[in-house]
């Protein structure tokens, strides 16, 4: 059986979420490739998770590098393993 990362490619969209420290406007939703934007209150910290199908690495990166830009920082990018139907 195949690992989940020989599996990984970019040949279709991947479901992905990314948790960042601040709280992101819903309203940018459209910047972020119509990622949804929820938020939650964690000790006294708002944490902001994005989340939706990216079509490819380019893509991710241009997200990854507008939330830098915005200054803000990147606790932690996950990709979903199930397949998308």
């Amino acid at each position: 059986m195949k690992s989940f990362y020989e599996n990984l490619d970019f040949t279709t969209p991947k479901k992905f979420k990314i948790d960042v420290k601040g709280k992101l406007s819903e309203d940018l939703s459209d910047i972020f490739g119509g990622l949804s934007i929820s938020h939650k209150d964690d000790h006294h910290i708002t944490i902001s998770y994005l989340e939706g199908e990216i079509i490819d690495q380019a893509e991710l990166i241009g997200i990854l590098n507008t939330l830098f830009n915005m200054r803000y920082p990147i606790i932690n990018v996950r990709i979903s393993n199930k397949e998308k139907n």
